[in-house]
């Protein structure tokens, strides 16, 4: 996985309002660390250099990486990718790994599988439960193009874009590395939710 890591960047999608939340969610905690420092963690033990996208002052000091805002602010999670891939290309990186900051849950082993499906492709994204999870995976930084004319038109969209690229779909109902129980891709929107993945931490439910 090393040279793999050497190629890739890692970046925590923590750009948006969370109007839901009622506030920054970026730095909610849950089980004791915020819902961004879980994500770094993560990316950081798959061995993955950070940033972070994010319009949010103050979090370059609280967060200990560097943090970038969007380069075309309001334009969602797309327009998130689109900074990061031009962040990568910067750094001279093969592409991201993006991952939002709000999926406490995701897992050094996923990660770790959906890079070892590269392979060429411009994209590899798991396919749980629920459908294709576009804020958890890998992309090319020649995306960036595509991305670019996306944010142009009427669909914004994460989904948009994939049907527009090389996509490898990882469909973990096949994957018996991967416990894909009811939380892998459990997402904290509300501050309810943020209380339920507290629970599910305290239960020791996630493993």
């Amino acid at each position: 996985m090393t040279s793999i890591a050497n190629n890739v960047f890692g970046v925590v999608l923590a750009g948006g309002r969370s109007r839901r939340f009622g506030a920054s969610k970026t730095l909610a905690e849950v089980g004791g660390l915020s819902l961004a420092r879980r994500a770094i963690t993560t990316l950081r033990d798959v061995g993955l250099s950070v940033g972070v996208i994010s319009s949010e002052d103050g979090l370059e000091s609280a967060l200990g990486v560097p943090v970038r805002p969007d380069l075309e602010p309001g334009k969602g999670p797309l327009g998130g990718l689109l900074t990061a891939l031009v962040w990568a290309r910067e750094r001279k990186q093969l592409g991201v790994f993006l991952l939002g900051c709000d999926m406490p849950f995701v897992t050094v082993q996923l990660i770790e599988l959906l890079l070892s499906n590269m392979n060429g492709t411009l994209a590899v994204i798991p396919v749980g439960r629920a459908g294709p999870e576009p804020l958890c995976g890998f992309y090319h930084s020649s995306c960036r193009q595509r991305a670019r004319e996306l944010l142009d038109s009427q669909d914004r969209s994460m989904h948009g874009l994939l049907r527009l690229i090389e996509v490898k779909e990882v469909a973990l109902v096949n994957e018996s590395r991967i416990n894909e129980n009811d939380h892998l891709f459990f997402n904290v929107n509300t501050r309810v939710e943020a209380v339920e993945a507290e629970e599910i931490l305290t239960r020791r439910e996630w493993k």
